[in-house]
This record gives structure tokens, sequence and C-alpha cells, in this order.
């Protein structure tokens, strides 16, 4: 597996976060064509970051930067919020001295403050990471205390830092908003995790990482985006569009792209590389096809340390089209199983897709069953002891928390009431039909022979292993295979191994079809 998407050496989420999910094998989404001709199929990839350096003078920062700090040693700051404290993480946080903001100048700060009016920050993101706990403090419409202007245009008087909301996100962990709450970013997700940062996206010749190893942020216009969500997003906005916040965009991975691709410049390269494995969230709105990124990478120290090559972005990225990507289908499903028939305790594989990226919320069902401790092998494969059941029933699997949202209502998450990428459908690939375990109630001895008999020894063809255990434990964890054969017209199966103290052996029957 290859690295997730670090920052100095730490991972931002584990590896079964969606941000850090491989998409590539992911269906296309059935609306994808009718949504990207919606979005204009000429529209360009716009990279919606630049260059930093100081030496630019005034000119203002082209990108989110992010600002490092040793959360162990530093003072925390208490913040007013503004506009949405209710759904906001209302705590101190480790704002440093000189901490840059979304929209200062390249040398400085730019004191104008949040908004959009002329010499306004916009945005003004604040985003904190805490390197000691990889912890992410995240601030929209963040205002100094000596800003001149705030969102409303008027002057804050009170010498207070200032934001418009605050997330916090703990990166060690799977953390998510409470459903119906906003973050930082529109759709309720990290904004600094989503970045394209250059100390991922150079070459490693040039002190880079080499690989952008999770999926990078993106917005669209609200004539696209939908009043719904989608996991991982937990928050809608008014809009009239058709593609839930939080959806998925792939670059496509055929010869036109790759074409394209090949013959960009390395750092292009690497970023449209992460487009086709990882993807592009819908994140919030905005303009169409800008994917986000930040100006410069900084060092423990919060020093600048690496920065882009824009002549190779630009000339690079801006190539790839909306016609070349599709939305993708996240939601798991089952195309067959290891074998269509068991008893209960068999070790069974699910085979299909979609089954990472649901943060260590997979269940698997049969029928109405739950089966107990399923383990994701990958995103294509799932182990599972079948549970307790009879007859014949659906293998499906949810991806995601039964978790309904009473902040907006039904509605909102498009997956309702699943918080994750919702459950399989039915099909006839999925069906698994249950067959009793044979089990030997009686076992004697015969001219040097055992002899071995009960219930369940008839019925459906197959292979038999006779075995036997002193506790009897399923899955067969501590089983020995004597032999195996097939029982005869009587139920009854002969076989010529010498079992000393049969008395206290207990002998059990496995058929395997």
């Amino acid at each position: 597996m290859p690295a997730l998407g670090q920052l100095l050496g730490q991972n931002l989420f584990p590896a079964n976060n969606p941000w850090n999910q491989d998409i590539s094998g992911a269906p296309v989404a059935t609306n994808s064509a009718t949504i990207i001709s919606a979005i204009g199929g000429s529209r360009k990839i716009h990279p919606d970051w630049g260059t930093d350096s100081p030496a630019d003078g005034a000119s203002p920062l082209y990108g989110i930067p992010y600002n490092v700090v040793h959360g162990n040693s530093s003072a925390k700051v208490s913040v007013i919020i503004d506009d949405y404290p209710s759904e906001s993480d209302l705590v101190a946080a480790p704002i440093p001295t000189n901490a840059v903001i979304e929209g200062d100048y390249e040398n400085g700060p730019n004191a104008s403050g949040p908004g959009y009016n002329a010499g306004q920050r916009g945005d003004s993101h604040l985003l904190i990471w805490d390197e000691d706990n990889n912890i992410a403090y995240e601030f929209y419409g963040a205002a100094r205390p000596a800003d001149t202007n705030l969102l409303d245009e008027t002057s804050h008087a009170d010498g207070k830092w200032h934001a418009a909301q605050e997330t916090v996100w703990h990166y060690n962990t799977n953390d998510f908003r409470p459903l119906g709450y906003t973050s930082a970013d529109a759709a309720g997700l990290s904004v600094l995790a989503g970045l394209a940062r250059p100390d991922e996206g150079l070459p490693g010749s040039q002190g880079g990482q080499g690989a952008i190893n999770h999926a990078l942020r993106m917005t669209l216009p609200g004539s696209i985006v939908s009043a719904q969500y989608l996991y991982p997003a937990s928050h809608k906005v008014n809009a009239s569009g058709m593609l839930p916040l939080g959806s998925r965009l792939r670059l496509r991975n055929n010869s036109t792209v790759n074409t394209l691709i090949t013959n960009m410049g390395p750092e292009s390269q690497i970023v449209a590389r992460a487009m086709q494995r990882y993807g592009l969230i819908l994140a919030d709105i905005g303009s169409a096809m800008y994917v986000t990124g930040s100006s410069a990478a900084v060092n423990a120290t919060n020093g600048l340390s690496l920065v882009w090559n824009m002549n190779d972005i630009l000339g690079g990225l801006t190539q790839l089209a909306a016609s070349n990507f599709d939305v993708v289908n996240l939601a798991p499903a089952v195309t067959n199983l290891s074998q269509s028939a068991g008893a209960t305790g068999t070790v069974l594989l699910i085979n299909g897709y979609n089954f990472s990226g649901a943060a260590g919320q997979i269940f698997v069902f049969f029928g109405s069953t739950a089966a107990i401790a399923p383990n994701v092998l990958g995103d294509s494969q799932i182990s599972v002891a079948v549970p307790a059941g009879s007859g014949t029933a659906d293998v499906t699997v949810q991806s995601g928390l039964y978790e309904p949202d009473t902040y907006d209502g039904p509605g909102a998450n498009v997956q309702e009431p699943v918080f994750g990428y919702g459950k399989s459908a039915t099909n006839a690939a999925d069906k698994f039909t249950y067959v009793a375990r044979p089990k030997f109630l009686s076992v004697t001895a015969k001219g040097g022979n055992l002899i071995a008999s009960g219930t369940n020894n008839s019925g459906p063809g197959g292979t038999y292993h006779v075995v036997m255990s002193t506790n009897l434990q399923l899955p067969q964890t501590n089983w020995t295979v004597l032999t195996n054969g097939s029982f005869d017209s009587n139920g009854k199966f002969t076989f010529t191994n010498v079992i000393s103290n049969t008395n206290s052996e207990k002998f059990y029957g496995l058929r395997v079809p």
C-alpha cells in the first residue's frame, strides 16, 4: 500500500478514510454524462493556487496556506465565532504569532479582513496544523484583532480573534462532522486534507514525496450542485443542480488522457495521477473545475520549504477538461461469492467493489442477520464467517453507520439513513444457501476401523471432511482432518484411522460443496 497523504511524516486520516480511498475501480455513475454536460465538457481544470514568494511583495497569496505549530508548547487563543457557533467546535486554538490567512499578501498580513470588496481577503481560511498531536484547527472567515473589516463590513473593537466557523479535525482518527453541520468548508469536510501541496506534488528529486495519495478538493457552480450531501460530506447548501456535495469525479484512465499526462511536466503528472486514482471531491460552491491547493509547503518551524513550478502546473493541468472526467458511483456492490452454499461458520469471500473508504464501518448481512467482524481485505474483497441461518439469503454489504440526519431531516443525506456509501443492491450473484453441518453422534470400533453415524449426513453432494475436536469452534480453528470421502446409503462413514481414547473425542462432519 502506498504512503497516505502525509504532512511532515504524519498521515492525515487513517488508511480506510474516504479521503485516502483508491477509487480507480469504481463504476461510472449512471447520470455522469448528464452532469459533465451540465458542467460543460470543454471546461478546463483550473489549478486554484500559485507560487508563494516573499519577493513578490504585496501580491496576494493565491491558494490556501496552512500554518504548522507545536501544540504541546504553544499558547492557545480563544476565537469568537460569529456566524455558525452552533455548528462549530468552540475551543481555543494554538494560533501562531505570524499566522498566515488565505488572502494575505506574500510578504505579510492583509489587514483588510475577510469579505469580497476590493482588497479584502475573500473566504479568509485560517488552517493551523498541530504537529505534536496531528490535529487541525480550521477557520472560515478568520479575522485578526486588528483587521479593519469583517464579513458584515463592521470593525471589531474587542481586540480578539473572530471567525465565521471553527472545526477541529483529529487526523489520527476517522473524524466526521455531526450530520447537518458545516465546517470551514461548505460540505462539512476538512480543507487541509484535500489540498494539493507541493511537499507531495513535487518529484523526489526536487524534495517532494513524488505522489499525492488522497483526493483533492474542488468546486462547482451552484447551478450544478444539489441541495443534498453525500458521504463523506455532512452539510447541504441551497442550490439548484443535481450533484450533491461530497460527490467524486475521477479523471479517466484511457489512451487519450494518458497521452496528455505523459506530455506534461513532472509536477502536473503527479497531480493528474492523483485525480485518476483518488479523484476530486466536491467541497463547495465556486467556479467550475477549480481544484484547490496550497501555494507553498512549510516546515516544522513554519518556514517556506517547497513551492510549485507554475509553468509546469499551468502548462500541464489546464489541458484537462471536464469531458476527461467521470462522476463515479461509490456504493458497495457484491459481484460473486467464493461459494454459493455452506454451513454456519464457513469462511466466505465476498467479491465486489467499493468496500474500502468506509472508515471501518463495513457490515455484512445474510438476509437481515449481521455477520460478526467482517474483514475488509481490499476494495474488492471481504472475508466473513457465515452467521447462523437457514434457507437462502442475499448477502449484502453496508458501507457506513445507521445514522439518520436529525438536524436537516430526511432527504438531505443521499444515502439516508446510512452515513456512508450505502448498502449493496441485491442480485442473483449474492445468494447464499445454508447447508446443515453433519454431526457424528456416535463412534463405534469395528474390525480396527471406526464407524461414525449421526445427523445431517445426507443431502446435497460435495466433498466431506471427517474431523475430530475436543472443543468444537466455528470457524473450524482447532479441527483435525481425519479423512475425506462420501457417506454410504445408510448415512454412515467408515474410515480406517486408528483413534485411541475415542470416548474423549468428539467427531464431526463438514461438507464442502
